[in-house]
């Protein structure tokens, strides 16, 4: 078994033996093989419910605990919905040229009820789950039955007000989450105008740090070892990575979406509320820019994102990445080849143990 240089009281707490987690990233990446695998190496991997049916859930989870007795999480998005926006445009009016290209209907299917949360979460729990995060806000809407399964508690913070309301309600790790990051801003309250905090990774990290007594976890913009190294002189205890697993072999994204995320500058993502209602940084294509062209986000949060659910599905079944919301950081084009996860685990591991014993040499 491979040595574990960076044992600290993140890993103790969490079981893990390297200090590298997967982010939850809903709608298809975190396949039950890719959480598996980055847990096998010795990370945390976590699946992301975000949309998922609870029959779904219990069958990936499942199946990722079949392939590992190491521990896995799962992550919730515990944002309140949010009105709609009586000076927005309907989107659906927008998309109709796109439903028509991929051969939809022109009017959505009826959506069934979604999952609550805390639904979502007893659902991984009680399929093998050992670990439970949470982002959009705070996670007391799922702490009892965190703290009832004796599972540790991570929450995701944009800001350092963010990262001490999560602790005082009971998040034992904070996920201290870049303004860099792909996904969904982390901000427990959205104004009225979207406009949020955008703290790099660099000025938000330390200062989350000095501000709770619980370990600290940086993410936005980590793509290597040298990410985890500069996190760890950050005053970090690990770091969350999330586009540089969309290009693991095991991702469940779309080849189109790897394409892109292969492709990627640093100046190619932009933040839109336009896709969910809430605001998430993304590569630009033909769906960002259709939506935005709409003006403001009409249906509010999760509404908003309904809209396209159909439309994402089946332009990622045809590889249609200008159809699909590609979630990225900005720092993405550094994943330009694919590899196992484990692999992947492993390297940033060595490359960052190499660099601080030459740093300190």
């Amino acid at each position: 078994m491979a040595p574990a240089p960076f044992e600290n009281p993140l890993c103790g707490l969490l079981g893990i033996r390297h200090p590298v987690l997967l982010a939850g990233m809903a709608g298809g990446p975190t396949t039950p093989e890719l959480v598996a695998a980055v847990s096998e190496a010795g990370g945390l991997g976590t699946f992301g419910l975000a949309g998922m049916s609870l029959d779904a859930v219990t069958e990936a989870v499942s199946r990722a605990c079949a392939l590992t007795d190491r521990p896995i999480g799962v992550n919730v998005l515990v944002a309140p919905p949010t009105p709609p926006n009586p000076d927005g445009q309907d989107p659906n009016l927008a998309l109709a040229p796109l439903r028509r290209e991929l051969g939809l209907p022109d009017a959505p299917s009826a959506s069934r009820p979604a999952a609550t949360p805390a639904e979502l979460v007893r659902a991984g729990l009680d399929a093998g789950a050992r670990v439970v995060s949470v982002g959009l806000g705070d996670p007391a809407a799922v702490r009892d039955l965190a703290v009832a399964a004796g599972a540790p508690l991570i929450a995701m913070a944009s800001s350092v007000e963010d990262s001490v309301l999560a602790v005082a309600s009971g998040a034992q790790v904070i996920v201290a989450q870049g303004a860099e990051a792909g996904g969904h801003r982390s901000t427990f309250d959205v104004p009225a105008d979207g406009v949020v905090p955008l703290v790099g990774t660099f000025a938000l990290v330390p200062q989350v740090v000095s501000a709770v007594d619980v370990p600290v976890v940086a993410a936005g913009g980590v793509m290597d070892g040298r990410g985890l190294a500069a996190a760890l002189a950050l005053g970090a205890q690990g770091v969350q990575m999330g586009s540089r697993f969309l290009m693991a072999d095991e991702s469940g994204a779309s080849a189109g979406y790897r394409r892109r995320v292969s492709e990627a500058r640093d100046t190619d993502t932009v933040i839109t509320r336009a896709v969910s209602g809430r605001p998430a940084r993304g590569l630009r294509n033909r769906l960002i820019d259709t939506l935005e062209a709409a003006g403001p986000p009409a249906l509010g949060w999760p509404r908003q994102g309904g809209a396209t659910t159909e439309i994402r599905a089946a332009a990622a079944e045809i590889d249609a990445a200008e159809m699909q919301a590609l979630w990225a950081g900005q720092a993405a084009g550094l994943a330009r080849t694919s590899h196992p996860a484990g692999r992947i685990v492993q390297e940033t591991v060595d490359e960052a143990l190499t660099i601080l014993r030459r740093l300190a040499g």
